[in-house]
């Protein structure tokens, strides 16, 4: 039980806070990954000119303005951003396109290169050293209810040492937004539009979220308690460059969400622009499109995922057993294993093994299942509690939902995008999320993305993003 307990902790340590990735590792290797896990680079060179512009002015007034910089724009949704030691800086689509503002974009940089500065990679690794040891020593022998404690323990406590790493890099940021000639501002804002897209991104996928309370998971927990120490830190006389419409004219018409090469998103199906292939998420479930799997999860522990491959010409039983199974890590697969059983789903051959799993939510079932799709076989991994048979039985109806549509549905298949529209005299807010294409939830995702609050006044001039497809 030793060795997968330690491997679960550690595995939950690894995904918190937002400091610079390992430098241990060759950059060239790093910087390959990046690009191969986030889509490659945007194809728009008027937006990656403009964010590198951005990044430059920022990088100036900051200790390290001495280097070499080179500034990325990833081609993903996911709002994110990320910085190596040698000297890159990787913003994400969807961060650029979350941003109401240049010095928005320019506070999410600052942060970044203050934790390079603080050297808050060197600490993050000692602290991860310090974990793995009190791991091992609170782990060995303990049954599943002390593990769990202590994995909450633990966890609890790395997550205040990387918000403390944070805090650091906020404030340091904050002087080198001012020293850009930024407004400083713009770093809270910004914290504030985080909380409102992570508030809608859990009621799109029907989970929980308490915006009062740092997210241990997130890679950039923007708590209340956050933004409220961001905002006491601020200058009271200090203002500085908003760049609020120069902002708005680059990502007009910038693609919001995913971009249709793995699949996009309509209501609760995801489907394939160009085979037709549909998948319906389960009952309260979600999916986000990744660059390889399309996933969805919930806080009870129910998560799914799935990705396509070539079947190789063999059945789905053998595609289990001979190709997928054996490129998992030992490690990754303890327990005994269910016996392969064959089903026949829709007129698609299907194969499927089981597996325990331990976690910090206790037992669960981990399924493996491979469904014959013409050339290709459709991998899905299925988890939820081992106590739960109705949470599993739930993810495996999914299977009855996949279908190929025809091409008469796919014609007006295309990725959604931001357009900034100006308002005219006498509109209202109504009268701007009408205009927004989206299956749901149209209001809350008008003021997530304008980063408004519910009783917002429209001036004559005032300029919003829209969703339109």
């Amino acid at each position: 039980m030793l060795k997968p307990v330690t491997f679960l902790l550690l595995g939950l340590m690894t995904l918190v806070g937002c400091a610079p990735l390992d430098q241990s590792d060759p950059d060239r290797r790093n910087h390959a990954m990046i690009l191969l896990q986030n889509n490659g680079l945007v194809p728009d060179q008027h937006v990656r000119s403009y964010v590198e512009g951005v990044g430059q002015r920022i990088i100036g007034a900051t200790p390290a303005a001495n280097a070499d910089w080179d500034v990325y724009v990833l081609d993903t949704p996911r709002v994110n951003a990320y910085v190596l030691g040698s000297g890159s800086i990787y913003m994400t689509r969807g961060l650029v396109a979350l941003a109401n503002s240049e010095a928005e974009l320019a506070a999410v940089m600052a942060h970044e290169i203050a934790h390079l500065v603080a050297e808050h990679s060197a600490a993050r690794s000692e602290r991860m050293e310090q974990v793995e040891r009190q791991v091992l020593s609170e782990t060995i022998l303990a049954d599943m209810d002390d593990v769990q404690r202590a994995g909450n323990r633990i966890a609890s406590g790395f997550a205040a040492f990387t918000r403390q790493q944070e805090a650091d890099a906020d404030n340091r940021g904050l002087i080198y937004l001012a020293k850009a000639g930024y407004a400083p501002q713009a770093m809270a804002d910004f914290l504030r539009a985080m909380i409102a897209h992570e508030t809608l991104e859990a009621a799109l996928a029907h989970r929980r979220f308490d915006p009062a309370q740092a997210d241990l998971m997130s890679s950039h927990p923007a708590s209340a308690a956050r933004v409220a120490a961001v905002q006491a830190a601020l200058p009271t006389t200090l203002t500085g460059y908003m760049g609020r419409d120069a902002h708005l004219d680059v990502i007009d018409g910038l693609i919001w969400g995913a971009d249709g090469r793995n699949g996009l998103i309509r209501g609760d199906r995801w489907i394939d622009p160009v085979t037709g292939l549909s998948i319906t998420a389960p009952a309260g479930l979600s999916f986000d499109v990744g660059e390889i799997v399309v996933r969805a999860g919930d806080a009870e522990g129910r998560y799914i995922s799935f990705a396509r491959d070539l079947s190789r010409g063999l059945t789905p039983a053998a595609y289990l057993t001979e190709l997928w199974l054996p490129t998992m890590e030992a490690d990754d697969l303890r327990g005994e294993a269910s016996e392969v059983r064959n089903r026949v789903i829709n007129g698609r051959q299907t194969a499927y093994v089981d597996f325990p799993l331990r976690s910090l939510q206790g037992p669960m079932t981990l399924r493996f299942v491979a469904v014959a799709l013409g050339r290709e076989m459709l991998e899905f991994i299925m988890i939820a509690p081992a106590a739960d048979s109705a949470a599993m039985d739930s993810l495996f109806d999914t299977l009855q939902t996949v279908r190929i549509l025809p091409r008469s549905r796919l014609d007006d298949l295309s990725p959604t995008r931001i357009r900034v529209v100006t308002a005219v005299p006498g509109q209202q807010i109504n009268d701007f999320i009408a205009m927004m294409q989206v299956d749901s939830l149209a209001r809350e995702r008008f003021l997530a993305l304008n980063n408004l609050t519910a009783g917002a006044q429209v001036q004559a001039g005032q300029r919003f993003k829209i969703l339109v497809q």
